[in-house]
């Protein structure tokens, strides 16, 4: 962390900067992404919203910073943002001593895995601490690097997401976030493609017996 002075209402006030992105929380780095995604953002606005994300300064008192002030405070900051987190997948993480296992084989993705990551993929900025949620449950039992988790089920998804989406460090699951968007993407987009056409032949057979029938 490294500490920056800032003057609101002629008081100066110290906050805390990240420096490397295990310091930067699920929740945190979210709320980054939806604000740099935002279309037509000004230069202002990304200053206010980046430093509001990673170091949790209210946007109103933010307004009453020096402009100067604020666009340093936003540069050091940029040190970090310029930077990518760890993209090495951890298998397994640890949170209060309980170990959450990612899902060790998408062949075995069960339709309501599929179903609910496929909503939260709709708006995944929003809900990136959801689709963790499902990605990593805890684990049931373990032999070295091999490992079984809980089954899904979503009234446990509650709880888990916000204990991820505040004890997750970004550089902890950046790494299964790219392996997700490289591979699980790809299962859900056949997965889907399958449903679409067994739909297509349903229909197809509907139709053809409604025919028998007139």
């Amino acid at each position: 962390m490294r500490i920056v002075k800032l003057k609101i209402d002629d008081k100066v006030t110290e906050f805390k900067l990240p420096t490397s992105w295990d310091e930067v929380s699920l929740g945190q780095y979210s709320k980054l992404m939806l604000s740099i995604e935002k279309e037509g953002i000004s230069e202002i606005e990304l200053m206010i919203k980046s430093l509001n994300a990673l170091v949790g300064i209210d946007e109103s008192l933010l307004t009453k910073v020096p402009i100067k002030q604020l666009r340093e405070a936003y540069n050091q900051l940029g040190e970090l943002i310029s930077t990518n987190p760890n993209n090495e997948l951890s298998r397994v993480v640890e949170i209060d001593g309980i170990e959450y296992g990612f899902i060790p084989d998408f062949d075995d993705f069960t339709l309501a895995e599929f179903v609910d990551l496929d909503n939260y993929l709709q708006n995944s900025w929003d809900n990136m601490s959801k689709i963790f949620a499902v990605l990593y449950r805890p684990i049931k039992d373990r032999e070295d690097n091999k490992y079984t988790i809980d089954t899904y089920t979503l009234k446990d998804i509650k709880e888990r997401r916000e204990l991820f989406n505040d004890r997750l460090s970004i550089d902890t699951i950046y790494g299964a976030l790219v392996f997700f968007c490289d591979i699980g993407r790809k299962r859900i987009e056949l997965m889907q493609l399958s449903l679409k056409s067994q739909q297509k032949s349903q229909s197809i057979m509907k139709v053809k017996k409604m025919r028998e029938i007139v």
